[in-house]
Parts: structure tokens; sequence; C-alpha cells
């Protein structure tokens, strides 16, 4: 009878430690999505797409500021219905933005971010880019770059560059519904990896 008293005071105290801390531990599970390098020129900027306006603006940005050293920006997305990729869409938007057609490589085949990362390759094997600028929203950005770390081997750096504006805010997310579905929806995808080596369609 005491030896079960004291797992239960144990228990209690376990839960107790948790409570009080949840808000320190799911903080930190937030971050860990978060992966950002220190921001150095690079061959071409590479958006990913996704989101409304937030990454193809950074990336803009980015291009406007001068870190793409071959004055390029590669536009990765997809079929969305008929005729239209979202690289298309994006490429509309980047030249609304005063960016030159001329500087805009669009890779419009891609459906997952694995697909991003390989057939943004075969376009940087094409033109001899040795380095790209991943410009992606906060809470995909360490999927992103350790997917194409691994499409990429040692043979292409890549610089992770995270939106710095966006609708996403790591601080409280579990307290608002689309940040928290954003976050578990990172996780599950993020444990396929991790288990299967490959990204879930």
């Amino acid at each position: 009878m005491f030896k079960f008293l004291k797992i239960l005071i144990f228990l209690a105290i376990i839960l107790a430690l948790l409570y009080i801390g949840h808000g320190f531990i799911l903080g930190k599970a937030g971050r860990y999505l978060y992966y950002a390098d220190v921001m150095k020129p690079a061959d071409v900027i590479v958006i990913l797409a996704g989101e409304e306006t937030e990454r193809v603006e950074y990336g803009v940005q980015l291009f406007r500021d001068g870190w793409a050293r071959k004055d390029k920006i590669i536009l990765a997305g997809g079929p969305v219905v008929w005729k239209y990729t979202l690289a298309s869409l994006m490429q509309e938007h980047a030249i609304s933005l005063d960016i030159p057609k001329d500087a805009i490589i669009l890779e419009d085949q891609s459906k997952t971010t694995e697909e991003d990362a390989i057939f943004t390759k075969k376009i940087l094997d094409k033109h001899k880019y040795r380095s790209c600028i991943l410009v992606t929203s906060p809470y995909h950005s360490r999927r992103a770059y350790t997917i194409f770390k691994k499409i990429m081997g040692e043979e292409i750096t890549i610089i992770s560059a995270p939106c710095n504006k966006s609708w996403f805010h790591f601080n409280d997310w579990w307290k608002r519904r689309d940040d928290r579905a954003m976050v578990l929806n990172e996780y599950s995808k993020f444990m396929w990896l991790w288990l299967f080596g490959t990204e879930k369609s």
C-alpha cells in the first residue's frame, strides 16, 4: 500500500511539473521546426510554393538586396489546374514586384517538398549553380532544409532563409487553431520522413 502511494505521489509530481512547464516544452517543440543559416551570398535564390504572398515577397527582397550572385530566382511549385502551376502564379507575383522575367527560372513539376528538391537540383546542375538560398515559411524551414540537404548532397551549398515576416508565430502556437494545425502537420510529415526516409505524398 505504501509503495502504491509513493507511485501515486511520484506521478502527481510529474503531472504537476508537466502542467507548469507545458508552455516551455511546447514552445521548444514548435521552435525545433525553425532552421535558419547566417545569410551570405549564393548563386541563386530558390523560393518554394506555399502561403499566399510571404515567400515570394521575402525572396524578392533578398534578390533586390543582391544576395543572388547569378541574378536568378528559381520558383518551385507544380500543377494547380489546367495550364496553371504554382510556379507560374509565383512568377506573376514576382513580376508585379518588378523582378525581370528573364531573371526567373520556373520549376513547375513538383508536388511535394521532396520533388521541389529533386527537380530544382536538375536546374542547378544544368546551369552549374553550386549554391542556393532556400526561402520558405518558418514552420517549414527545418524539414525543407533537411530534404534539400539530402537531395543536394555535398555538391551544393544550401542556405536556409525562412521568411522574416509570416502569419505564423511560434510564441504560444498551441493556443491558435491555424498555428496548432500547422505544427502538428509538420511533425506528422517529419515523423514519416524519419521512419521511411522519404516524404509522404
